[in-house]
């Protein structure tokens, strides 16, 4: 969730079980969330998701995330994850290992109500 690279906290290496990734012009699914936090905590947010455990990385069809912040309301949040297929999309959301990654939520952190959805999307082309 960051508007740019954060040199202070550099990524983690990607797991070496990563899957080989298709090329970002192939069809796929996109899911795109969106949240605006409401108590003054996107900078732990955005250090949370610099941080994350990464265990979506490996889940079956996933094939990459972006977390962004609009310059003009830097409290809202946009996360777009990219998927080989809806199945692949709907088995993540699911299952526990999702519920296990949000584990890292900081603690008293509260969305402005009526600001949060989740689409899905076809990508065509880029």
């Amino acid at each position: 969730m960051s508007t740019g690279i954060d040199v202070q906290h550099p990524l983690p290496p990607a797991p070496a079980t990563a899957p080989t990734r298709q090329p970002a012009t192939a069809r796929c699914v996109v899911a795109l969330s969106r949240f605006t936090v409401a108590n003054g905590m996107t900078p732990q947010v955005k250090d949370a998701f610099v941080n994350r455990p990464h265990l979506v990385d490996v889940a079956p069809g996933f094939l990459g995330m972006e977390v962004l912040c609009p310059f003009d309301n830097p409290d809202e949040i946009w996360l777009l994850t990219r998927w080989a297929d809806e199945p692949s999309y709907r088995a993540w959301h699911h299952s526990h290992v999702y519920r296990e990654s949000h584990q890292g939520i900081p603690k008293g952190l509260k969305l402005v109500p009526g600001c949060t959805s989740i689409r899905l999307f076809e990508r065509v082309c880029s």
